[in-house]
């Protein structure tokens, strides 16, 4: 009786395994690989952070995304030459980590950058992704839903960080920022004017 349900727990594990395999994404080139749960629940942990709705994935916005990796492959050897609105790049090299395209762009938060709008802006639904390998390069693209990611709209979808996830005792106005300071000595930003 234990046997066989520990044949039965092993054969449900080998299923769970596999089916979470053949989940990956794959591109030419195995660097060049991803996961779209991982990249959508990536997206999701960080949005959780401002309070935004959990993204879903799109096949439509994926089609897109793989258009695009199709044509920056054939035309310019995988070299980003023009940004589009909504879409996040990230270039990919064998010793890079795919996994980690989420946390770059998510560092805009500190000085906001375009690349950071559609993790956190509560208006975005879906996201699509693909990539594309030349050699040993590559780019990851990620494609949003919303048309608020241009310049002009940045604050209308975009929630402020939960207080939940600020240090303590700590608060960034910045305008209150002084000028050209130092940066602190214990790795964190220098502390607003009282």
């Amino acid at each position: 009786m234990v046997d066989r349900r520990l044949h039965c727990l092993f054969a449900l594990l080998c299923f769970l395994t596999l089916s979470r395999i053949s989940s990956c994404k794959a591109a030419t080139g195995g660097f060049c690989s991803f996961n779209n749960d991982f990249i959508r629940e990536r997206h999701n942990d960080l949005r959780l952070k401002h309070n935004a709705d959990p993204l879903r994935w799109s096949t439509q916005l994926e089609k897109a995304a793989s258009a695009e990796a199709k044509l920056i492959k054939e035309i310019s050897n995988c070299t980003v030459m023009v940004n589009q609105m909504n879409t996040n790049y990230f270039t990919i090299s064998p010793n890079s980590k795919i996994e980690t395209a989420v946390d770059t762009w998510y560092e805009g938060i500190n000085n906001y950058d375009f690349e950071l709008g559609p993790i956190r802006r509560g208006d975005d639904t879906h996201i699509g992704c693909s990539s594309a390998c030349c050699g040993n390069r590559g780019v990851l693209i990620c494609k949003y839903d919303s048309h608020t990611n241009q310049p002009g709209h940045f604050a209308d979808n975009v929630g402020t960080l939960d207080p939940m996830f600020v240090w303590e005792n700590f608060t960034f106005e910045p305008e209150q920022r002084r000028p050209d300071s130092e940066p602190s000595q214990n790795g964190l930003p220098p502390s607003p004017i009282s």
